[in-house]
């Protein structure tokens, strides 16, 4: 199999999802908490979405090997790196990449985040590892 290369997209069901989850949150603890908490709540879950939309996303990864890839990011001020990919788990909606070294988050790919082909080829190759 060639080594493709991966041009991943805002995904925009990951952002109605959270956003889903941000209202169910907010309308359960509504009726259960004093509005002064509530306020309180919906300010931390709101510094904590923020904060979270600001952490560099990964623009293109690339195969170089078999577990090494090249992860291009959003951020110009971060260079391109190289990782080794430990796992990969498909979960149907998103595929996450787990890799060698601790400091590195779990990477998350939802499937409206790659063009129909590109998700095929990744889900192939969740399969073969």
């Amino acid at each position: 199999m060639a080594n493709p290369a991966f041009e991943l997209q805002y995904s925009r069901f990951a952002f109605v999802l959270q956003l889903l989850l941000f209202i169910l949150i907010l309308s359960v603890l509504y009726p259960l908490l004093p509005l002064w908490w509530w306020l309180l709540s919906f300010m931390l879950m709101t510094i904590a979405w923020l904060s979270f939309l600001r952490q560099p996303q990964i623009k293109r990864f690339e195969y170089l090997d078999h577990q090494d890839c090249s992860f291009e990011f959003s951020d110009p001020t971060l260079k391109i790196q190289r990782r080794q990919i430990v796992k990969i788990l498909d979960h149907q909606l998103y595929i996450a990449l787990y890799f060698s070294q601790q400091k590195h988050k779990t990477c998350i790919i939802w499937w409206d985040q790659l063009s129909h082909a590109q998700w095929k080829k990744l889900k192939l190759r969740a399969k073969l590892a």
